[in-house]
């Protein structure tokens, strides 16, 4: 899953201790150059702060008059774009050779499975899951396959696989060169890192109008948005799979006469297959969980039904396309989870079971297709589940948002006009009230306390860029509803974790709840959210705490688990209780782990501003969508790059100290 994905990331570097920290006068061991760095480094941020008030003032916010009409180059250069569309090479024909080749390669695909029939694309899935993973694999696989039948989607579920194929096969075609530079040359991953971080941050409902612009509606276009959106998993795994390879293994393979290629191709890349299907896992997920964004550029598919069931605000329908996305995704994550276990181990088939597999493989699919003249799912075996939702739905709506349904708490409509009225609004008037050069300060003065003074200087530069963008007031309100989203997620998320690593069975409960949460579309459970919570504010912190609340349990859960099991045995044996091993051992062990979940939890409710500016949340979000609603392209990239900026400020502060000392990065 994505967050298990990014935590796996972060672990390979947990506890990777760097050189040059470890040696004499790098960090707070040398006594002098750090004394002679504080005082350089305070003395030049008051001089910054200083100017920064002299030039603007003590008013609340940043000045209007520093406008350098950022978003109305945006304008222009969507303008000329447009203008030069037909006459330019490379967008007349560049652009449009790469978009035939998706179109063609998304169609001929889609009519393969539409040969097949659905017992050949069913006895496919079972067969590939079984080399995968085993009968069970295999199993599941089936069941998933045949749901996809039932639910009356089949025709939908089979444009949408044949999309999300291409754009899968796009991303490792690019990601896994671009990976394996990346680790190889240094030039090449620093380059490569913001762009990655960019891509990852920059809401895909932003970069919409410009893929539909260079691409036009249909599916090109949300093959390119998913790719945009999914690449960055697969570069960044087999960058860390390369790396982390053990040096004295390259220094035994050079030893041995092995030229650089014949190490990276028979030494590093083996060796780093583990993390590169990992990051194919986590390709194939991503994609999927933007299923619903990419029908907005008219793709069709799973995406197209959930939209058409909520514009008539049909739930029960878009439950019933939300729930076949999961399981395609649960089936497809637990093949490519299960393949990437087998690596390594024994229990390969052999040569002639494949042959004899596959070829039992096309023989049901011959005999399908030409003998029993089988096409797609029969109509007449569907199930309709969409009344019974519909009318539960209903009825929890009826129970739950009026006054005193809830013990103690009462309505959902009590706990939504306290956390507007009481939590929310406060936290905006104060942040509104502060001067720019004040959250200058403070962001500047913690990213040099956390990472030294380029740290500083790099969010000091993202704060004055959002300043310069003309959405401040709009920042204040998203930052007012990820700080109460992050919260909430941690005071829920972290105990989860912590039971799901206590109790097995919590655990096995759990996960296919996270699974669901993870991969259910939003825009599925917008409407449940909206009946309970009303539109505004409230509506978009509960859908960004959803979204980003498997991160927190995961990260909780993976942390404990990584506590050495001979210290928690020694705590044991001095007698420490239950509660005082949580609290003194396994939890502050547990530390980098922790920031981690604090980390992925912020940059997830981020990811999901642009979705909650869609139920009236406001800021941010609200400013993209209403940009490109109204064909206001500067005006939606200027507030998209603003939630980058944020995400970039969070990252850097919730990363930690520099490992190689605070004053060294200082000077």
């Amino acid at each position: 899953m994505l967050a298990h994905g990014e935590i796996a990331v972060a672990e390979g570097a947990v506890d990777a201790p760097s050189p040059r920290a470890a040696a004499p006068g790098n960090g707070p061991s040398s006594p002098h150059r750090p004394a002679v760095c504080w005082l350089l480094s305070a003395g030049g941020a008051v001089a910054v702060v200083a100017a920064a008030a002299a030039l603007s003032g003590f008013h609340a916010g940043f000045p209007a008059r520093w406008n350098p009409g950022v978003a109305g180059g945006f304008s222009s250069l969507d303008n000329w774009v447009t203008a030069h569309q037909q006459s330019n090479f490379f967008l007349g024909t560049v652009i449009g050779d790469i978009s035939t080749v998706l179109a063609v390669c998304t169609n001929g695909l889609l009519s393969f499975l539409t040969w097949m029939t659905w017992v050949g694309v069913l006895a496919a899935a079972g067969a590939a899951s079984w080399l995968a993973g085993g009968w069970r694999t295999a199993s599941f696989s089936a069941v998933v396959v045949a749901v996809l039948g039932l639910s009356g989607l089949w025709g939908e579920s089979m444009a949408t696989l044949s999309l999300m194929a291409v754009a899968i096969i796009l991303s490792v075609l690019v990601g896994l060169p671009l990976g394996v530079a990346a680790a190889v040359w240094r030039p090449v991953g620093q380059l490569v890192r913001p762009v990655l971080d960019v891509m990852q941050m920059l809401p895909s409902y932003a970069y919409l109008v410009p893929v539909v612009i260079l691409f036009s509606i249909g599916n090109p276009a949300g093959i390119v948005a998913t790719f945009i959106y999914a690449v960055p998993p697969i570069v960044r795994f087999t960058q860390l799979g390369i790396t982390t390879v053990g040096g004295d293994v390259v220094e035994a393979a050079a030893a041995f006469g092995a030229t650089r290629g014949q190490v990276l191709r028979k030494v590093e890349l083996p060796l780093a297959l583990q993390s590169i299907l990992l990051g194919l896992n986590q390709v194939i997920m991503m994609a999927l969980s933007v299923v619903v964004i990419a029908s907005l550029v008219g793709t069709g598919g799973l995406g197209d039904s959930v939209l058409q069931a909520l514009n008539v605000v049909n739930v029960g329908d878009a439950f019933t396309a939300g729930i076949v996305i999961v399981l395609m995704a649960m089936a497809l994550d637990r093949s490519s989870g299960a393949f990437g276990g087998r690596i390594g181990r024994s229990g390969r088939r052999s040569a002639r079971q494949l042959a004899l597999l596959w070829g039992a493989v096309v023989l049901v699919v011959l005999a399908a297709h030409y003998g029993a003249g089988l096409g797609d799912f029969p109509s007449g075996w569907s199930l309709s589940v969409s009344t019974p939702i519909n009318t539960a739905l209903s009825t929890l709506q009826n129970r739950l948002y009026h006054f005193a349904s809830i013990p103690v708490v009462g309505g959902t409509s009590n706990l939504s006009s306290f956390l507007t009225l009481d939590v929310l609004n406060p936290l905006q008037r104060v942040l509104t009230a502060l001067p720019w050069w004040v959250v200058l300060a403070v962001v500047g003065g913690a990213g040099w306390l956390f990472g030294g003074l380029r740290r500083a200087l790099l969010l000091g530069a993202c704060v004055v860029a959002i300043g310069l963008m003309q959405v401040w007031s709009a920042t204040t309100v998203t930052l007012s509803q990820v700080v109460v989203a992050l919260v909430l997620d941690l005071l829920i998320g972290i105990p989860l974790g912590i039971a799901a690593y206590r109790s097995r069975a919590v655990d096995r409960l759990l996960r296919p709840v996270l699974d669901l949460l993870q991969t259910m579309p939003a825009f599925v459970y917008l409407i449940p959210v909206v009946l309970f919570f009303s539109v505004g504010n409230v509506a978009g912190v509960v859908a960004s705490l959803v979204y980003a609340l498997p991160a927190a349990v995961r990260a909780t859960t993976l942390g404990l688990r990584s506590v050495p099991v001979d210290v928690v045995e020694a705590g044991d044996a001095f007698g420490a209780t239950a509660r005082q091993r949580l609290g003194k051992i396994e939890l502050p062990l547990a530390r980098p782990y922790l920031l981690l979940a604090v980390n992925q939890t912020i940059m997830l409710v981020l990811a999901e501003v642009i979705v909650a500016g869609l139920v009236g949340a406001g800021g941010l979000g609200y400013s993209v969508v209403v940009g490109l609603e109204r064909d206001q392209f500067g005006q939606g990239l200027t507030a998209g790059l603003s939630i980058v900026l944020l995400g970039v400020i969070f990252d850097r502060l919730t990363q930690g100290r520099s490992r190689a000392g605070t004053f060294t990065s200082a000077t």
